[in-house]
């Protein structure tokens, strides 16, 4: 075993977690200006960790009307795309900007291409490609913001983000996709202040994304975030209640308040906008969802049982009722419960990332070899299917190392080490680390870990558990 390789992996890892911990969770994202199905998600639905399926719409949507044109060379692109023809991919995308000037460059629609797989590297090389063969087209500049402030490279997205506005209002080649970048400066420029926590200099430039596009959720949904943390409630209230009208995938207004007050530490008026929330709309499945959620971050297992049985009343045949029952019996120790429920989930959408992964950390605890093989099979379907994703990648490398294979670990913790650390993996690092003798930077990183009240945090016990055990040894 290469001790000090992996010691290497393990200090990477939690080191960026350490740095992700500075961040608002609310605004870690691309500041995209599109509305996503659900922000305030906590247990994934069955493709929050994968890809996200290419489709005309998404490609060349914002740059021409789909209305009265078909694109069939795009549709042929995006297949040969998904055929893992890149020669092919790229050809068909030349012969639709050649027949179809106001398409974006090419290597720009490939690169969005290569963002829909995840591989932020391939896109950023197309990027930068289009930057030395066209600096003129400001979508490039756009695009490699996204991927800065995803990053959290937030001062060179600004940088970004700033040099790309006048190079938009010089831009004449097409309106429609100039409107669209216009947007995207605004966005793009607001969740930069957003994350810094100027909330004033934010609430400027939210209202001029909001005037200028007011069909737009998420523009809503961003202001009311800004209003709240500008104590103002009740205006938040209002245009989340706007957001919502215009998508009614985002969560309840009360709902979205509930969880906003969760991150201020106001646990009282979370709970009853949260309890608002489930009695004005119970019927509601993500309103249902969302409440059983909170109710499991503060530790209220018994009542989200409840509620998450409420749910599974309102939809029975859905995958996202039965995993959030699995995580309930997981989170009260009901292990042959929540493994039956995860089953479920996988006979009900297979391949299910969540309920993969999930399975993996729950059969790797039985000291019976066939169940850990299992372990290693179900962590192996989520590393072959999503190959850079953080928490796939730390749940494969604790599988192995929990089946002696340190060495065959290493590879897989590397790569988690490159993403975004979620509580629940930052803790397996800690668990090996604590294996590993390295008593003081596992009980570090726990104390941090620990110290996080935002989002779902399932083996929250276990970590306070070691935590105290590594402080009795000291």
């Amino acid at each position: 075993m290469n001790f000090r390789s992996t010691q290497r992996a393990l200090f990477l890892a939690l080191a960026f977690w350490s740095f992700l911990l500075q961040v608002n969770e609310v605004f870690s994202q691309a500041p995209a200006a599109q509305p996503a199905v659900d922000p305030a998600e906590l247990v994934p639905a069955a493709d929050a960790q994968g890809n996200m399926q290419p489709t005309v719409e998404a490609l060349i949507g914002t740059a021409v009307s789909l209305s009265n044109q078909k694109y069939p060379e795009i549709e042929k692109a995006i297949q040969r795309f998904r055929n893992g023809d890149g020669e092919g991919t790229l050809e068909y995308l030349k012969q639709a900007k050649e027949k179809y000037p106001k398409l974006p460059p090419t290597y720009v629609t490939l690169a969005k291409l290569q963002v829909m797989a995840q591989n932020v590297q391939g896109a950023y090389n197309l990027l930068e490609l289009q930057v030395a063969e066209d600096p003129s087209d400001p979508e490039a500049y756009l695009l490699l913001a996204d991927q800065a402030f995803s990053a959290n490279r937030t001062a060179e997205a600004e940088a970004l983000f700033e040099k790309s506005g006048p190079m938009v209002e010089a831009f004449t080649a097409n309106e429609k996709r100039k409107r669209d970048m216009q947007i995207r400066v605004l966005a793009g420029r607001a969740a930069v202040l957003e994350r810094r926590e100027k909330w004033n200099d934010a609430i400027e430039l939210l209202k001029k994304w909001v005037a200028m596009d007011p069909d737009n959720a998420m523009s809503h949904a961003r202001l009311g975030v800004t209003l709240f943390r500008l104590d103002k409630s009740k205006e938040a209230f209002d245009e989340f209640t706007k957001a919502r009208k215009l998508n009614n995938q985002l969560p309840h207004p009360y709902a979205s308040l509930g969880q906003l007050f969760t991150q201020a530490g106001n646990i009282d008026n979370a709970r009853k906008s949260f309890e608002r929330a489930y009695k004005e709309d119970g019927k509601d499945p993500n309103t249902v969802r969302s409440y059983a959620e909170w109710l499991l971050q503060q530790d209220e297992l018994d009542k989200a049982q409840e509620i998450s049985g409420e749910l599974r009343k309102l939809t029975p045949d859905s995958s996202v009722a039965v995993l959030l029952d699995g995580v309930v019996a997981l989170m009260r120790d009901q292990n042959d419960q929540a493994e039956q429920a995860f089953m479920k989930v996988l006979s009900l959408d297979p391949g299910n990332a969540r309920a993969n992964d999930l399975l993996a950390l729950l059969l790797i605890q039985s000291d019976d070899k066939a169940d850990q093989a299992r372990a290693l099979q179900y962590a192996d379907l989520n590393t072959k299917q999503f190959q850079n994703n953080s928490q796939a990648n730390i749940t494969k490398a604790y599988v192995l190392y929990k089946m002696g294979r340190a060495n065959e670990a290493q590879e897989p913790l590397q790569i988690g080490a490159r993403g975004q650390l979620q509580t629940d993996s930052a803790y397996l690092i800690a668990r090996i680390m604590a294996d590993q003798g390295q008593n003081e930077k596992a009980r570090q990183a726990l104390d941090q870990v620990l110290k996080q009240k935002q989002g779902l945090f399932i083996f929250r016990k276990q970590a306070q558990k070691l935590y105290d055990e590594l402080g009795t040894k000291e």
